[in-house]
């Protein structure tokens, strides 16, 4: 409900009855802001992993393409012969338990134990080793103690600044509107652009979509002219249905109802919506929902009215659907990226700047 409410204050039109609210959410930016210098300020105690650490994170508040990158990093470093771990606070779990597991045992265990995005990574990293911990820090010295792992990954680890990273790899999303580039809660900054110092390789997501991508470069090359800088497009590669996989020109006959609860859903809808013939309708649902017997019922009676074709949502929404019966196929879309520079340039400067090598398997 809150979360509904503020985006509405964000997109709104410069004159309407939603201005008046947005001078709330500029006092409590104020107040974000102190609060972030005094935590920043307090926070001087720094613990180091024995194993080389990487974090994946942002500047902004919802979905930039994070942990689609940690997959595509996580499976290079595997295809390399290096072994994996990947930490995550399970954000959006009912359950508070530490879990230190490998991906083919994570993929068995119900997603609200496990965080969503946790569970549908192991799903697309079996080999890999999890440890999801409210404490990622605490997540990344377990990992690094089993002896199972040559280097950790931290989902969304920008602002932890208690774990010594050797590594620190920003996603940065272009679909981002430049009015919204403000601080929480009157924009979507987590902290100011200038902590685009700290990155080392800033990866630029949804790149086709910048508003302006000549000054998108020059705010960049300003806050982080030492970081390597990667172009990113995400692209639908296939559907994924619970009995079979499907290309994506599968849709272009048919009437698509989309739902998610995912952290930026405009342009997943411009993305569905150029695959599909029809769009039926796209329900936005909140980050990381947690869906019930009841939003589940409603899903399908939304698909039932328009007499959709096809259901889809995204693999972080998938793995919280049970086997619920919604009466028509439903897929997820499976997202690759394509990199520029390439694969192969990040992989090797990402081994090159932690000393690894690639090993026999």
């Amino acid at each position: 409900m809150l979360e509904r409410l503020w985006k509405k204050i964000l997109r709104r039109r410069s004159l309407s009855f939603w201005a008046l609210p947005a001078v709330l959410l500029w006092l409590a930016s104020l107040v974000y802001r102190m609060a972030a210098a005094i935590t920043r300020r307090l926070d001087t105690g720094r613990v180091r992993a024995s194993v080389p650490i990487i974090s994946v994170g942002n500047i902004t508040v919802g979905g930039s393409g994070k942990t689609t990158i940690v997959e595509l990093l996580a499976r290079l470093l595997l295809d390399e012969g290096v072994r994996v771990g990947i930490v995550s606070s399970g954000y959006g779990r009912s359950h508070d338990e530490s879990l230190a597991e490998p991906g083919y045992r994570i993929q068995n265990m119900d997603s609200r134990r496990t965080g969503d995005e946790v569970r549908h990574l192991a799903d697309l990293l079996p080999e890999a080793y999890f440890a999801v911990d409210r404490s990622k820090s605490r997540a990344a010295l377990r990992l690094a103690e089993t002896g199972e792992v040559d280097v950790v990954i931290v989902d969304d680890g920008f602002q932890h600044r208690r774990l010594e990273r050797d590594l620190d790899i920003v996603t940065y999303d272009a679909a981002v509107e430049n009015r919204h580039l403000k601080l929480f809660p009157l924009g979507i900054l987590r902290e100011p652009a200038t902590a685009l110092a700290r990155a080392d390789i800033v990866i630029i997501t949804r790149a086709n979509l910048a508003e302006d991508w000549d000054a998108m470069q020059e705010r960049l090359e300003r806050f982080s002219p030492q970081a390597e800088v990667y172009r990113a497009q995400f692209v639908a590669t296939e559907l994924v249905g619970r009995d079979r996989r499907l290309p994506t020109k599968y849709l272009e006959d048919k009437s698509v109802l989309l739902f998610a609860g995912i952290g930026n859903f405009r342009p997943l809808v411009r993305q569905v919506t150029a695959l599909c013939s029809d769009l039926d309708e796209a329900m936005e649902l909140s980050d990381h929902q947690r869906y019930d017997q009841q939003l589940m019922e409603k899903i399908k009676a939304t698909a039932d009215r328009h007499d959709s074709n096809v259901i889809l949502t995204t693999g972080k929404d998938w793995v919280k659907l049970g086997d619920f019966a919604f009466g028509r196929e439903i897929y997820y879309l499976a997202q690759t990226i394509d990199l520029d520079p390439g694969e192969e340039k990040l992989i090797r400067d990402v081994m090159d700047r932690l000393g690894l090598t690639r090993q026999p398997r």
